[in-house]
């Protein structure tokens, strides 16, 4: 296999306690081809100043300091400066295994993919605080709800799929972060350079509409079996915080919408329309069971 060259992009706010165990997972992957972008996002405190120490470290790491516009807009001004083949988006209080990069590349070169997807460990910080909703409250009746607990989630079975296998699989599940996040994925740069593709700039979920826009211009996907990303939940963020069940619903109607126009280009229109229906309805991973995994690595800063 070649090395094609993968662009990883850091969007950041305020990270200076968090980003060294994030970047230093990125140095340690086993696949040497990567450029490291840290998207420092107009952080007040010493996020710079930790960047900077990471880049003397590793000439693989890029620091682009900026004004605050928001993490959607800081993405979209990584994916401007990426030079690779791929992109993987890493978030900053995150961290991989070490040969995630590496399982996602091969993934994407054997089968010319336009998307690779992984399953994901979704970890709890110890004395982690859950504010559930009040409809979340109210639903628990019908809907049990994950204790929080470090578990690993993937829907899809490993394999090579073509868009409208992969859109049957997507509409059981349409909800999940396991389809919706940008993090777990590998994205092909000239498909986004050459239909224009940049993150929407909305309170939340841009992810999830940013990858239902890239599926209009995806033929193959594969499903990686290797768990490798590890998502960390964050009581403070805005999904957590300032994100209303009105603006939930706002997203899943402009989701089923893109869901309907993509089944329509599959010709799955008939097939998949009372799918598209429920899909505003769908459960996510903390509803959902997870995968029968052992356990996840820690990161030890």
């Amino acid at each position: 296999m070649e090395f094609p060259l993968v662009s990883i992009l850091v969007p950041m706010y305020n990270a200076a306690g968090c980003i060294t165990c994030c970047v230093e997972s990125l140095c340690a992957q086993t696949y040497k081809s990567i450029e490291i972008l840290l998207l420092n996002d107009g952080s007040t405190d010493d996020t710079a100043a930790v960047c900077a120490r990471l880049a003397a470290q590793d000439h693989r790491i890029a620091v682009i300091d900026k004004p605050n516009t928001g993490a959607a807009d800081t993405r979209n001004q990584g994916i401007r400066l990426a030079h690779g083949k791929y992109i993987q988006f890493v978030d900053c209080d995150d961290w991989l295994a070490p040969d995630f990069t590496e399982k996602l590349v091969t993934a994407a070169e054997q089968h010319q993919a336009e998307l690779v997807v992984a399953p994901f460990w979704m970890v709890y910080p110890e004395h982690f605080v859950e504010h559930t909703r009040p409809w979340e409250k109210a639903v628990s009746v019908v809907l049990k709800r994950n204790p929080p607990r470090t578990r690993a989630y993937g829907f899809l079975p490993a394999g090579v799929y073509a868009l409208p296998d992969y859109l049957r699989h997507l509409l059981q599940k349409p909800n999940t972060f396991f389809y919706g996040v940008l993090w777990n994925k590998l994205y092909r740069r000239d498909v986004l350079e050459a239909h224009g593709l940049r993150i929407p700039q909305v309170l939340f979920a841009e992810d999830q509409l940013f990858n239902l826009e890239y599926l209009h211009f995806v033929r193959t996907v594969v499903s990686i079996p290797d768990i490798g990303y590890h998502y960390l939940q964050n009581p403070q963020s805005v999904s957590h915080t300032r994100v209303s069940t009105a603006d939930i619903l706002a997203v899943r109607r402009r989701a089923m919408q893109l869901y309907r126009t993509l089944c329509a280009e599959a010709g799955l229109s008939a097939e998949l329309r009372g799918a598209v229906l429920r899909s505003p309805f769908g459960e996510n991973e903390f509803t959902l069971p997870p995968l029968d995994t052992p356990q996840a690595h820690f990161c030890k800063l």
